[in-house]
């Protein structure tokens, strides 16, 4: 197996096909693996990183696997080193990243990239494999090569990834809910409708989600700014970052856009995306001053959205990253996610010390909860 190592944007369109090929593999978890999440990314999110994308191809010099990285200077508690890194995280919510790669040849590519890395150790003094799946091929891989290189190793970012097996139909899915929380969604949908005159619209176009996405934000604003908070959507770059990827989402993705409204007005909104067997829950927000917020409306256009994704097939329903207590109520299986650093240099090294220590002082204070970028997907519970 070759591997060859892509470092500038202009060449990154070029490998886009075949990318969003490998990751089509995986029906379920592709999504935030695709060209288009890292490209829009790297645009907007982290301008300043580098591309450092590892291509793996086969003996017939036919892409086999790929690893969507980037490279950038790594910045946190004093210490600044340079750090190879998964892309399509951080202020995002890219979960279950992962090294592409086609059936076939997985077991081959894994192993092969991450030896390819050490060969271009130079370039690196931390490797983060970011919001990978707890106990997943790749996690596996990564401590074996962690082991095998004497390399300094640290799991972190551990968090709880809900998730809805969906059956047959909304009806279903609802008898498996607790009483108590069956009958509030069917109240609040009934009390919105007959109470507020208020209707569920769906924008699924492109053209029409990109129109509408400021909507979006400004719903999302107003919620946490009534908590006197900024909300996730104000960070420098996320607007761009949504509206450049809905404008072209990847092949076999769509994003979906609930509105909530009365007459013309937008009292909240919820904002999914589409990818194989999965709807994924990604934000949310509404207007603190509309009456509709009696009658959690949220939870209503996020009740909507799994009765959405039943009736057009989809076999899951992701809450994503995020152990809120809304998502105990309306799913009940889960995954973990987890970041994943390996240190070779020494700041890198007493960068992990330094966070150990910090571990320690938490647990010893009564704190032992994971320090954790803000969550993306919390909805009010009243």
């Amino acid at each position: 197996m070759k591997l060859e190592l892509v470092t500038r944007r202009e060449d990154l369109a070029a490998l886009a096909p075949k990318w969003d090929e490998l990751a089509r593999h995986d029906l379920r978890d592709g999504f935030f693996r695709t060209s288009a999440w890292y490209r829009s990314w790297m645009d907007h999110v982290r301008p300043e990183a580098e591309p450092f994308v590892v291509v793996a191809r086969d003996a017939g010099g036919e892409i086999a696997g790929l690893a969507p990285l980037c490279r950038a200077p790594f910045r946190d508690l004093g210490f600044r080193f340079n750090c190879v890194s998964s892309g399509g995280r951080e202020m995002v919510s890219g979960d279950y990243l992962d090294y592409l790669a086609a059936p076939h040849a997985r077991a081959e590519v894994l192993p092969a990239v991450l030896n390819f890395l050490w060969e271009q150790r130079s370039e690196w003094e931390m490797l983060l494999v970011g919001e990978v799946i707890v106990g997943g091929d790749l996690h596996r891989a990564v401590e074996a090569f962690a082991e095998s290189k004497n390399l300094a190793f640290r799991l972190q970012e551990e968090r709880v990834c809900p998730f809805i097996e969906l059956p047959a139909t909304y009806e279903e899915y609802l008898s498996g809910l607790s009483q108590k929380i069956r009958k509030r969604l069917r109240r609040d949908v009934r009390d919105v409708q007959e109470k507020l005159n208020a209707r569920i619209e769906v924008v699924s176009d492109p053209q029409q989600v990109c129109a509408q996405m400021e909507t979006m934000i400004r719903l999302h604003v107003d919620r946490w700014n009534s908590v006197n908070q900024p909300g996730t959507l104000t960070r420098a770059g996320m607007p761009e970052f949504l509206q450049q990827f809905c404008a072209a989402p990847p092949p076999g993705g769509q994003t979906r856009l609930y509105f909530l409204k009365q007459e013309e007005k937008a009292l909240a909104a919820v904002l999914t995306f589409w990818y194989g067997e999965s709807a994924l829950f990604y934000q949310t927000g509404w207007d603190p001053e509309s009456a509709a917020v009696r009658y959690s409306p949220g939870m209503v256009l996020v009740g909507y959205s799994i009765r959405d994704a039943i009736e057009n097939g989809m076999r899951y329903y992701d809450c994503l990253r995020g152990n809120e207590a809304y998502k105990s109520h309306l799913a009940k299986s889960s995954r973990k996610t987890a970041t994943l650093l390996l240190a070779r240099s020494f700041f890198a090294k007493e960068y992990l010390r330094a966070n150990r220590v910090k571990d320690l002082v938490k647990r010893v204070v009564g704190n032992d909860t994971a320090a954790a970028e803000p969550q993306l997907t919390t909805v009010s519970e009243t």
